[in-house]
């Protein structure tokens, strides 16, 4: 029942991590933001239509002009947006010039409803938590980073005055297309600034990013006061960070490796939290690499409906009753083998009788669910803590949109809100540990699916074929890695420095491995599948046994009756015929197999209760017979090659020689009877007394017909006479030669009869050498065990060596397991 265990485990973990994740709802969320900010978030507008997008992004300048011009209206958005040339559409149909409604009051909730968009809506169904966050890596700037050609201080310093300014050298350098590994962590941010919804306006944010542009070049150098006109609003610096440099300096310089702007939105529609970070990685080869990286995670997994949360909680019992099982059956086997050990100390045991490779596996696999629990406990503990921030950030917020009097300052709400982020990096750090993690146990599975695997016959063909052919697969694979890698070294030469794909050999390895299975010489290829399809028929030749060959199904339905068998009392399981063998023996099961007992079904009768005679008799018989085809060499080619030797010292000819005496043999038989045939066919008999008749009559009409006038026509009698003659030959013709096919017929038939008695006897004598090299191999292991004790006294397990009773448990048929 292993297989059947093992793909339970499988199906329910499968479920649960399906259920719980839900990657649809969160891919459509994701998705829907992503696409927005990519396409929508334009700059180098064209009267109404701008040219360029994300991508387009390539110095300073094109950064802030799509901050302010593209990023900061598509996200903040205070009034309902119409469509395009409505106003012009208006006037023309209906001469009104009046403007569209910049916000709508749907009254679902009374009087206290909140016009829409309510601040801080993003695509209708998100909404925006706190703001958005500005935070940047930074690098050390020195002159001492530069790399200058010359090490002496003198040139250097000339090298120093040509260039002008220190270098930055990037820590973390990323001159490629990142991925999600690169933009998922943030480390050590600086310069951190916040555009908050509930304090500032759309004009406000776009005001703050000209002051981050340009470092608060507005504010005069005396200290004056700059007004900023969009945002009617007097300060003396809207860039935090940039009002504590003297000089004037902007947010985004040289020193400067990665850019982040981050916001937090929730879905209410599916309770859904979304951190969504737009990245900006400048490489000091002067490009700037972007990624949008989005990372969700659910603020209640519970909070669904009992349909979909049913389900949920039957596959996570499951999943952790399969894993709680498995573990407890591993600590009482090793329990077991400590206590019936017979080493000097329990870890001498614990080696000799329990590690091993499959056990090991089982152990990994359980480390593995158990990592998988504590991981969603810590998720679990992380969004408790989360929700609690955002439960005082909806608090705050409340408070500000609520009582004018007692409103909460900038400062306190920014406190409350860094500290949400703060628990909400954690979370989704959380998250995707335990999603990562989920990606693991899978593997593990798939090892303990290839354990149950190794114990059904017809699903161990694949990896019996693999194990047969892993010599001439390794061979191969070391010619191919050899070729495969000269062409990616190669590729990197040539192509490194005009193409990405190329630019490194990690990237040229993968390129190239992917350009393989699309232009490749597949000539070559194909003699990979004649190994592993000669292999494959190696094993498959082993499936010629009728129990093996049962398929999979039958096999399920003959278990199916065998258990039912089991709980009428018509049938005893193996197991409770070991457990009756242990206990004669007190439950040493050493002891019991260095027990010399001859096994028979009386024996059986009478220690096994509840066995009935026929089941005794059928185990013993096929316990026996799968002993013998365990211990006897399967029968190759080349073994009729082979000579053997007579007693008197010489040698015999082989099987494959004397097969083929005997048919040198029979094939000249053969053309002996064929030149007989053809002697006796052209033999003319003159001694037949109708053929004397024949010649008298053709006599006597010659004459007859000699007497009358030259000029006369033949008589009908004569006619009559020569056509009668004529039907007589060619009967007698016929019968001699019908008489004679049969006679070569019968031959044949008789040499087909010998080759037959002759392949019996080849047969016969084949079997008799299994049986007596069978015999030989029994005698072997019995004098090498009574050697083994006779000289060493108590050595290992009887059990881990092999014997006449465990053959009888471990190499038994399928009938006889149950």
């Amino acid at each position: 029942l292993q297989l059947p265990f093992t793909i339970i485990v499988l199906l329910s973990f499968s479920m649960l991590a399906l259920l719980h994740l839900k990657q649809d709802v969160v891919f459509s969320v994701e998705q829907a933001i992503e696409r927005d900010i990519m396409e929508n978030a334009n700059f180098a507008f064209e009267v109404n239509f701008g040219n360029k997008a994300l991508v387009d992004v390539h110095s300073f300048a094109d950064f802030w002009s799509w901050v302010r011009l593209g990023f900061i209206p598509l996200i903040i958005q205070p009034t309902w947006v119409t469509s395009e040339r409505y106003v012009e559409d208006q006037l023309n149909f209906f001469g009104s010039n009046v403007g569209p409604n910049e916000q709508w009051t749907f009254g679902a909730y009374g009087s206290s409803s909140r016009a829409i968009p309510v601040t801080g809506d993003y695509l209708h169904y998100n909404r925006i938590i706190g703001g958005l966050r500005f935070q940047q890596q930074v690098t050390t700037m020195s002159d001492d980073l530069c790399k200058f050609p010359s090490s002496n201080a003198e040139s250097r310093e000339v090298w120093r005055q040509w260039y002008g300014k220190p270098c930055t050298p990037a820590w973390e350098e990323l001159p490629f297309k990142p991925d999600s590994l690169d933009a998922e962590v943030f480390s050590h941010p600086e310069r951190i600034e916040w555009m908050l919804t509930a304090f500032m306006s759309q004009e406000e944010m776009i005001a703050k990013a000209v002051d981050m542009e340009t470092g608060c070049a507005l504010v005069g150098s005396n200290g004056t006061e700059a007004t900023h006109n969009g945002a009617n609003a007097t300060e003396t610096c809207l860039c935090s960070w940039c009002s504590t440099q003297d000089p004037p300096t902007p947010w985004l310089r040289e020193d400067t490796q990665r850019v982040e702007i981050a916001m937090a939105t929730y879905n209410a529609e599916y309770g859904l939290i979304t951190m969504t970070s737009v990245n900006f990685f400048f490489s000091r080869g002067s490009e700037i690499q972007k990624r949008v990286e989005m990372m969700s995670s659910w603020m209640d997994p519970f909070s669904f409906p009992l349909s979909e949360l049913i389900p949920m909680l039957f596959f996570d019992i499951v999943w952790v009753s399969m894993l709680l099982y498995v573990a407890v059956t591993e600590v009482k086997e090793i329990v077991h083998v400590i206590r019936v050990g017979e080493g000097p100390h329990w870890y001498h045991s614990l080696w000799n009788d329990y590690i091993a490779f499959w056990n090991m596996v089982d152990w990994v696999t359980i480390l593995v669910a158990f990592v998988v629990v504590f991981m969603f406990v810590q998720l679990m503990g992380q969004n408790t803590l989360m929700h609690s921030a955002f439960k005082v950030v909806l608090e705050a917020e409340a408070q500000i949109y609520g009582d004018l009097e007692s409103q909460m300052t900038r400062t306190e709400y920014l406190v409350i809100v860094e500290d949400f982020y703060t628990a909400l990096d954690k979370a989704i750090s959380a998250e995707r540990s335990m999603r990562l993690q989920l990606c693991v146990y899978p593997m593990m599975v798939m090892l303990r699916l290839f354990k149950s695997f190794a114990a059904q016959a017809r699903l161990a063909v694949v990896t019996d074929t693999l194990q047969c052919a892993a010599q001439d697969l390794i061979h191969f694979f070391m010619v191919f890695f050899g070729v495969f890698f000269c062409l990616t070294l190669c590729s990197v030469l040539f192509f490194g420095q005009d193409l990405e794909e190329f630019a490194t050999i990690f990237r040229a390895t993968h390129t190239c491995f992917r350009m393989m299975f699309g232009d490749w010489d597949w000539e070559s290829l194909e003699k990979v599948e004649e190994i592993i399809m000669e292999n494959y028929m190696k094993v498959k030749k082993k499936m010629s046994d009728p129990v093996l060959a049962v398929p999979l199904g039958r096999q399920i339905k003959e278990m199916w009756r065998r258990r039912q068998q089991y709980k009428q009392g018509k049938r005893v399981r193996l197991n409770d015929i070991l457990d009756a063998f242990k206990g004669l023996h007190h439950g040493n099961e050493k002891e019991m197999f260095r027990s010399t007992q001859m096994i028979t079904p009386t024996y059986l009768l009478e220690n096994v209760i509840g066995i009935e005679k026929a089941q005794a008799a059928r185990t013993l018989t096929n316990a026996s017979e799968e002993h013998r085809k365990a211990n006897t060499k399967e029968f190759e080619l080349g073994d009729l090659r082979v000579r053997e030797q007579e007693d008197d010292g010489k040698e015999k000819a082989s099987q494959l020689e004397r097969i083929d005496d005997s048919t040198r043999k029979v094939r000249d038989g053969l053309l002996y009877v064929q030149d007989r045939v053809t002697f006796y066919d052209t033999v003319v008999s003159g001694s037949s007394g109708q053929s004397k008749d024949a010649a008298s009559l053709l006599a006597n009409a010659a004459a007859a017909s000699a007497e009358t006038a030259a000029d006369r026509s033949i008589s009908d009698e004569v006619l009559e006479c020569v056509g009668s003659e004529v039907n007589r030959l060619n009967y007698e013709t016929a019968t001699i030669l019908g008489q004679t096919v049969r006679r070569v017929d019968l031959r044949q038939r008789h040499i087909e009869q010998r080759q037959d008695d002759m392949v019996s006897s080849i047969r016969e004598m084949h079997q008799t050498l299994l049986n007596l090299q069978s015999e030989a191999s029994s005698l072997s292991n019995k004098l090498q065990r009574l050697n083994h004790d006779a000289v060493k006294g108590s050595g290992s397990s009887a059990w881990r060596r092999g014997g006449v009773v465990p053959s009888c448990f471990a190499n038994c048929t399928p009938d006889a397991r149950e």
